[in-house]
């Protein structure tokens, strides 16, 4: 393996040019130029290259890019997958303001404004319960502790005023994360209310949390997301319609796409998403596959969408929705 050393953004570009990417002289060779300053050649040629090459980098020879392929068509992807984020990461914001909008009510209704801090106000089943209900609660302090230190105004307003800081406030203080573990350490009667909230099973809204949550980091972190895929899988038989969205089958009769994938959480969109909101998504969606459609030319951006979980008809997602309720 050869030692990575420093190369200048021209021996950037005729390293690429030695492996077979099509880069003219005068103004494309500008603009990758340009592209390199602003976004790092790491980012952009190693983080989206993988689907443009003939054949990879051996002891003995130099991966090769496939014939025609362009610095333009990589950069595209890179851009697409950019925007990706940019469009999920908005919805899943929505949503996560709605998991922590419910809980919170569910949670201050029976217990009170200020019974997080107390044990019995969560699951003490069994020895894990306990143990986990209580590093929660000491992580939910020491978050108010680092909130009072960084004088977050409103939380320092209740906590200097009134000695306490209601759970509706917290809670937009909270990471995601820790608002998925609170879900997880309430008692089980106490899930099963704010799941129905949903449409769901506790469990599985357990999981489309967790989930949702290593998405929004993957998005919040910009790191590659267009092939994310997950190591749980959203259980289908609990969605209804679910057959509708045509997914094909393995022989084992697992579908082969749209459970731990980007389709996946378009699903889950689909299922906590206003109608109007997933509508949006949808359109926005759509005119992002076009773009890039228009843009590459090596490979088709329809393998794009099916690394991604997008079939044939990936649009049908919005049959998923469920009656509108108070909360949706």
């Amino acid at each position: 393996m050869a030692e990575k050393v420093y190369k200048s953004y021209q021996e950037q570009l005729s390293i690429l040019r030695s492996r077979g990417m099509v880069i003219d002289e005068g103004s494309q060779e500008s603009r990758a130029m340009d592209i390199l300053e602003r976004e790092n050649y790491y980012n952009v040629i190693n983080g989206y290259k993988e689907l443009f090459l003939e054949h990879t980098e051996t002891s003995t020879s130099d991966e090769q890019y496939k014939a025609g392929t362009t610095f333009d068509e990589v950069y595209a992807l890179y851009s697409f997958d950019r925007e990706l984020r940019n469009i999920y990461l908005k919805y899943l914001l929505k949503i996560e303001n709605r998991f922590k909008t419910v809980i919170a009510h569910e949670f201050s209704e029976k217990y009170g404004h200020d019974n997080y801090l107390k044990i019995d106000s969560f699951d003490t089943t069994d020895e894990k319960s306990i143990s986990s209900s209580i590093r929660l609660i000491g992580e939910i302090q020491q978050e108010i502790a680092r909130q009072m230190g960084k004088h977050h105004q409103v939380v320092t307003h209740y906590m200097t005023e009134h000695g306490y800081i209601p759970l509706w406030v917290l809670v937009n203080v909270l990471t995601f994360g820790k608002i998925e573990n609170f879900y997880k350490c309430m008692k089980p009667a106490d899930k099963t209310i704010v799941a129905k909230q949903f449409g769901l099973q506790p469990n599985e809204l357990g999981k489309f949390m967790s989930m949702l949550g290593l998405a929004r980091n993957k998005c919040a972190h910009d790191e590659r997301f267009f092939d994310i895929k997950f190591r749980n899988a959203i259980h289908t038989k609990s969605i209804k319609k679910f057959s509708s969205l045509g997914i094909t089958r393995a022989n084992d009769g697992s579908y082969t796409y749209g459970t731990n994938d980007a389709y996946a959480l378009a699903i889950m969109f689909a299922l906590l998403l206003r109608k109007s909101e997933l509508k949006e998504f949808i359109s926005v969606m759509k005119v992002n596959f076009r773009k890039l459609e228009k843009q590459l030319y090596t490979i088709p951006a329809l393998d794009i969408m099916n690394i991604m979980g997008y079939g044939d008809n990936w649009e049908k997602l919005i049959e998923l929705v469920a009656p509108q309720s108070g909360l949706r």
